[in-house]
């Protein structure tokens, strides 16, 4: 009877120590960010319909990697772009508009900063001077965008932003 008793305890102890591995896996599976290399994350941006040209660019505090320059879309449309990679790292400057444009995907494993908008006349934000169209303005927003969301869906399978 002591046999079938300890039997039993082992049994239940296995069972709660295969439950609890299964918790700790499938939490830290939600949880867990896979970064990207900077060599992937261009590979992946190079994929898009766009141009560009990419500037040398010291890795920020806290990244893993980093790459900057500018897009070049359909309608002349210059956009410039910084990227760093890695769980919680300082963002990339870009001309112009320095790191205040910066917007970190703690999930994507990066923080994307641009030059869209920059403190102009009176320290209000505007449109950067490099947007003289309405449709250069909008390809610029759709090209931040599709960059990020290429991004997110490389490390996280989903996209960034709702909707």
């Amino acid at each position: 009877m002591n046999e079938c008793r300890n039997w039993n305890a082992l049994a239940a102890a296995a069972v709660v120590m295969a439950l609890a591995v299964l918790i700790v896996a499938c939490g830290s599976s939600e949880d867990s960010t896979r970064v990207l290399s900077a060599a992937e994350a261009k590979h992946l941006l190079l994929e898009l319909p766009y141009r560009y040209h990419f500037r040398k660019v010291a890795v920020p505090q806290g990244a893993s990697g980093a790459l900057a320059g500018t897009a070049i879309g359909d309608h002349h449309t210059v956009l410039h772009f910084g990227i760093s990679l890695g769980g919680e790292p300082d963002p990339v400057s870009v001309p112009q508009a320095g790191t205040e444009e910066a917007y970190g995907y703690p999930r994507g494993g990066f923080v994307f900063t641009d030059d869209l908008q920059v403190r102009g006349k009176h320290e209000k934000w505007e449109p950067a001077p490099q947007f003289r169209t309405a449709a250069q303005w909008n390809e610029a927003g759709h090209m931040e965008v599709a960059m990020e969301e290429t991004l997110c869906r490389a490390a996280t399978g989903e996209p960034c932003h709702e909707g």
